[in-house]
């Protein structure tokens, strides 16, 4: 409606988009007074600085004794028409940096610098103040000294990340039974035969899922093996691993046979007839 410009819209925006962009709806709008123009009630006034008529609202006339078209002219009529208010009092300061005299006004009678290069001169001395309190003390892993505020001394002291990182993984800190979030683990180590008596167990079996019945060419992989006494019971892992103890089935069965008051665990006498 603008610039006459034709622009592609949906077909669901056909009857709302009148504009290209908000600049040409900006420029229409103003040239063009909106159609609920005479419901407004502000007021015609004249500009204080360049007389041109702006409206404005009642309360804004009565609140403020100049208006202004546009910031321009409020600048230009606060340098040209205002006359300059008194002088506010300034007294004088010697800087503690640099010992000069400068001038302030009279609410900053505490300064202390004259600018910021004496400030920041200062604050560095002080900072080199603060860091002769620290203490040596050496790093509890790499035995490194490095300087730490003596309200930082723990009973562990590290110079950097990457040695307290280092230290906690090499003790086992924080992880495993030391870690206040533990709620016990899973067994994954079976011992070193675990792998000789696995492949066995699945010969034995003819890689055959011994609850379901399929086999590994129609399972598409390899079956799993389950402890049917559950590994923690056994504090040896060739007795855990006899074959007697192991059974080939697939992973829906086994997820089955390790589910609810079905895993060997919540029985308190495990009984092999009772479990398989």
């Amino acid at each position: 409606m603008n610039c006459s410009i034709i622009i592609k819209v949906r077909p669901s925006h056909f009857e709302r988009k009148k504009y290209c962009s908000r600049k040409c709806k900006g420029e229409y709008q103003s040239n063009h007074s909106p159609i609920n123009q005479h419901l407004s009630r502000k007021q015609e006034v004249p500009c204080s600085y360049c007389k041109k008529i702006i409206l404005r609202k009642r309360c804004d006339i009565n609140k403020y004794a100049n208006l202004f078209c546009n910031r321009e002219c409020n600048t230009l009529f606060k340098k040209e028409v205002v006359p300059p208010g008194p002088k506010r009092e300034r007294i004088t300061l010697v800087c503690q940096e640099c010992k000069t005299p400068f001038e302030v006004i009279k609410s900053r009678k505490n300064a202390k610098f004259c600018n910021k290069i004496c400030l920041g001169q200062a604050n560095g001395r002080r900072a080199k103040v603060m860091l002769s309190r620290q203490v040596t003390v050496n790093c509890s892993r790499c035995n490194e000294p490095f300087n730490k505020k003596p309200s930082g001394l723990r009973t562990l002291n590290f110079c950097t990340v990457n040695c307290m990182g280092t230290y906690y993984s090499e003790k086992q800190l924080f992880s495993g039974e030391n870690s206040g979030t533990w709620n016990g683990g899973k067994i994954t180590y079976y011992g070193p035969n675990w792998l000789a008596q696995r492949r066995a167990a699945r010969k034995r079996d003819n890689f055959t899922c011994q609850r379901c019945g399929i086999g590994e060419p129609e399972y598409g992989q390899e079956l799993s093996v389950h402890h049917l006494i559950p590994f923690a019971i056994n504090n040896d892992y060739q007795v855990a691993n006899e074959l007697i103890n192991l059974l080939s089935v697939c992973e829906p069965c086994h997820r089955i046979i390790h589910s609810g008051d079905n895993h060997p665990s919540k029985f308190n006498n495990f009984s092999v007839d009772d479990i398989v």
